[in-house]
C-alpha cells in the first residue's frame, strides 16, 4: 500500500510539473522549488509529519521489545519474534524522516534565515533535534552531517551517534537563542498546529529535549567533560513546568486526520502484552482501563487513549520532564529528598492527563503513596523511577531507550527470539538499518550490525 501510495504521489507530481513547465520556462522561475515554499507552509506538514511517525511503527517496533504489545498478525508478529525486516517497517521509517520533516525543516530553517524570520528557525531547530534524537535511538550512528542534501551527495557519510547528539544539543541552544530575539518580521500563528506561535512554549520544549538527550548518556558520564544528570536538571529548571505546556500533537476525526496508531489496533496486528497488563493490574492502576479494554475477556488496544481515531501524540511532556527531574537528582544525590517529590509530581500529572475527571483525586493519592515512594539502595529508588516513568510513558519509544541504559523495567525475552538477525534471542538492542542503505550508499557501516550490537551511549 505504501509503495502505492508513493506512486500516485511521484505521478501526481509529474503531472503537476509539467502543466507548470512552460511557465517556469517563460519566467525562469520555479514555483515548485522548496527554497521558495514560505515557513508558514512548510510548518504544520513537517510537524504532522513528526507526530505521524512518533505514533508509528518504530513506536510500534519498540513497543513490541519493551513488552507494551504483542505482535499477532503481519510485520509485527515477526517482531514479536525479533526478527526485523529491512525492507518494510524500518525502511519505510528511515525513508520517511529523512525525506519528510528532516530535509522539509532544514528548508525551512534556511528560508527563515533568509527572511530573518526567527522564530521559525528556532522551531525548526527544535524539531530537527527531536527527529535526530529519535533515528538516532533507534538506529545508532546515522548520516546528517553530510545528509539532508537530496541527490547532490546519495552516500552521505554517518555520522558517530557521539557526534549526533553534540549536534542535537547544538541545534537546542540555537533555538532558545533564536526565540529570545524580537523582530518585526512572520511570526507563526495558526500554522503552528503545537503551540499556535506560543514562542515561550517553544523555549520551554527546547529545554525539555535538552533535558531528555542529556539523560539519554548517562552510562557514558565516566569518559563526558560534563555530568549528564546535571545537565538534565539544570535543562529542567527552564522547561515545561505543567501539563498545560505539554507538545502534543492533536489529530482529528475525518479518515485523513486519522492518529496512525488507530490503524495498527484496528487491524488486529498487536495486543497488549499480557506482561504490562499484568503490572497495571498488580498496582490497580487506574490507567489500566485508559491504555486499553477488555472484550469478550480478552484485552484489546483498540479506542483506548492512544489509540482512537482523534488520539494525540505526546512528544514532550511535563510528567516526562519530572521523571527526568526525578532520575537526575537520585544520580546526583540518592538521599535527595526532593527526587521523591519530582517522581510524585510525574506520576501524579500523568494519572491526571490520562484519566481526567473520571477518577477521583483520592484513588490517586492513594496510589501516588503506594507507589511513588523512594526507599532502598541507589538500584531500588531507580527501580522505581524507571517502572513508573515505563507505565507513564506507554506508546512512546523512550521506554526502550530507558530500558537500554537502566536495564529496568525488568523483562523477560520473548521466546523463539534467537535467530541469526538477533543472536541469543535477547530483547533487541537496536533496529537493523534499511535495506536501500545497505545496499546504495558505499559509506554503510561494516560489518552489518545485528539487533544485539550495542551502539555508542547503550555499551
Amino acid at each position: 500500500m505504501k509503495k502505492v501510495n508513493k506512486t500516485i504521489k511521484i505521478t501526481a507530481i509529474a503531472t503537476l510539473l509539467l502543466m507548470v513547465s512552460c511557465e517556469i520556462s517563460e519566467v525562469n522561475i520555479n514555483p515548485n522549488s522548496p527554497t521558495q515554499v514560505p515557513e508558514n507552509v512548510i510548518l504544520p506538514f513537517a510537524e504532522e509529519s513528526i507526530a505521524r511517525l512518533m505514533a508509528g511503527s518504530g513506536q510500534v517496533m519498540s513497543g513490541i521489545f519493551v513488552q507494551y504489545y504483542e505482535g499477532i498478525d503481519n510485520h509485527p508478529r515477526q517482531v514479536q519474534q525479533y526478527v526485523v525486516n529491512e525492507a518494510l517497517y524500518v525502511e519505510w521509517d528511515w525513508n520517511d524522516y529523512y525525506d519528510g520533516p528532516m530535509i522539509n525543516l532544514k528548508k525551512m530553517i534556511e528560508v527563515a534565515k533568509g527572511n530573518g524570520n526567527f522564530y521559525y528557525v528556532g522551531i525548526g531547530n527544535t524539531l530537527l533535534a527531536l527527529c535526530l534524537g529519535n533515528v538516532t535511538s533507534l538506529w545508532g550512528d546515522i548520516p546528517y552531517s553530510e545528509a539532508l542534501d537530496g541527490a547532490n551527495n546519495k552516500s552521505p557519510k554517518f555520522d558517530t551517534q557521539k557526534s549526533i547528539y553534540e549536534a542535537i544539543q547544538t541545534l537546542l541552544d540555537t533555538a532558545i537563542v533564536n526565540f529570545n530575539k524580537s523582530y518585526n518580521g512572520r511570526k507563526p500563528t495558526t500554522d503552528d498546529i503545537l503551540f499556535g506561535g506560543d514562542i515561550a512554549k517553544w523555549k520551554k520544549a527546547a529545554y525539555a529535549l535538552k533535558a531528555r538527550y542529556y539523560m539519554h548518556l548517562t552510562k557514558r558520564a565516566a569518559e563526558l567533560d560534563f555530568n549528564p544528570a546535571q545537565k538534565a536538571l539544570e535543562a529542567c529548571q527552564n522547561a515545561i513546568s505543567s501539563s498545560s505546556d505539554d507538545m502534543l500533537f492533536p489529530y482529528g476525526y475525518s479518515a485523513s486526520e486519522y492518529n496512525p496508531f488507530y490503524s495498527f489496533t484496528r487491524l488486529g496486528y498487536i495486543i497488549p502484552n499480557i506482561s504490562f497488563t499484568s503490572l497495571l493490574s498488580a498496582l490497580n492502576d487506574p490507567r489500566k482501563d485508559f491504555y486499553y479494554k477488555k472484550k469478550f475477556g480478552l484485552a484489546n488496544l483498540e479506542n483506548s487513549y492512544f489509540t482512537s481515531p482523534n488520539s494525540p501524540v505526546f512528544m514532550i511532556t511535563y510528567h516526562e520532564l519530572k521523571f527526568i527531574e526525578a532520575e537526575a537528582r537520585l544520580r546526583l544525590d540518592e538521599n535527595d529528598p526532593l527526587a521523591q517529590t519530582a517522581l510524585q509530581q510525574g506520576v501524579r500529572a500523568n494519572l491526571n492527563k490520562i484519566c481526567g475527571d473520571a477518577v477521583p483525586q483520592a484513588t490517586i493519592d492513594s496510589y501516588v503513596t503506594a507507589n511513588a515512594n523512594l526507599t532502598g539502595d541507589f538500584e531500588n529508588k531507580l527501580k522505581t523511577i524507571i517502572r513508573q516513568k515505563y507505565i507513564a510513558m506507554f506508546a512512546s519509544i523512550e521506554s526502550w531507550t530507558d530500558y537500554r541504559r537502566t536495564g529496568y523495567p525488568v523483562l523477560t525475552p520473548n521466546p523463539n527470539g534467537d535467530n541469526p538477525q538477533n543472536p541469543g534471542g535477547a530483547i533487541p538492542r537496536r533496529l537493523a538499518y534499511p535495506q536501500t542503505e545497505r545496499l546504495y550508499n558505499k559509506n554503510f557501516p561494516t560489518p552489518l550490525p545485528t539487533l544485539q550490537d550495542r551502539f555508542w551511549w547503550d555499551e
